[in-house]
């Protein structure tokens, strides 16, 4: 499969009219809202969370590129993410790091390939290789055999 060379993607929100809206990404629309404890309803998920839902996606999809490339046989996976955020007067909220699990469920023989594909995930992830500069961020990799 031969990679394009360029991609581009947009995306717009638009207000519900109370504490949220709904975000517009091509044929899909995704709701948001505000945290209770700053106003929201909490209808949907916040910014925040739908930041970390696209880079556990993006490393996902990535993994699950590499596994379709070098043929390996998965059990499962799951990505998980946390961020820490820090008030940082008078500047507001900053994230001040993420920590990111990529769990792979394999068995013996695929294990390695496996691993080769978490790493390819870590390593060619555009979202996280993007933010990393300006946000410390860790990836873990975790191989259970079944």
């Amino acid at each position: 499969m031969r990679l394009k060379e360029k991609l581009h993607y947009h995306a717009y929100s638009k207000w519900n009219k109370e504490t949220g809206g709904t975000a517009d990404a091509g044929n899909f629309q995704i709701p948001f809202d505000m945290p209770e404890e700053y106003g929201g309803k909490e209808t949907a998920p916040c910014p925040d969370q739908l930041f970390l839902a696209s880079l556990t996606g993006c490393l996902m999809n990535t993994f699950l590129y590499y596994q379709s490339v070098m043929g390996a046989d998965t059990l499962d996976i799951k990505v998980d993410a946390d961020a820490e955020i820090t008030l940082k007067n008078p500047h507001g909220y900053r994230m001040t790091g993420i920590e990111i699990r990529i769990t792979i469920q394999s068995d013996e023989e695929n294990l390695e390939l496996n691993r080769k594909c978490a790493e390819n995930a870590r390593d060619f992830c555009h979202l996280t290789k993007s933010i990393e500069p300006s946000i410390p961020l860790t990836v873990k990799i975790v191989l259970n055999e079944k």
